[in-house]
């Protein structure tokens, strides 16, 4: 069966696309989340981190990605914490840059 624009567009909204941040240009993933009631778009950075050293105060996410399916960004809650093998990465935080700069 043919899926609906709307169904369409959704599933190609969860699906994992490398682009670069609006502020700053470096290269993030991005992607929407495949919850129905309140989707998060993500913008995460590429290089996974390891899952005991996840900075505090940072969000995050695991990297689904199955043979015949695309990648997903999926939330890393406590429960699928537990028993995950999948790439885990962090969301994309801007690198600060010196305030000088921009005033001259």
């Amino acid at each position: 069966m043919k899926p609906t624009p709307a169904e369409h567009a959704d599933a190609s909204a969860q699906t994992v696309r490398t682009r670069p941040c609006p502020r700053c240009g470096a290269d993030t993933l991005t992607a929407r989340t495949a919850d129905r009631v309140a989707a998060v778009d993500v913008r995460a950075d590429p290089a996974p981190v390891d899952p005991a050293a996840i900075p505090p105060g940072r969000l995050a996410w695991c990297l689904v990605q199955r043979e015949h399916l695309p990648a997903r960004i999926r939330w890393r809650d406590r429960w699928h914490a537990a028993r995950c093998s999948h790439p885990v990465l962090i969301d994309h935080a801007c690198k600060p840059r010196p305030v000088q700069e921009t005033l001259l």
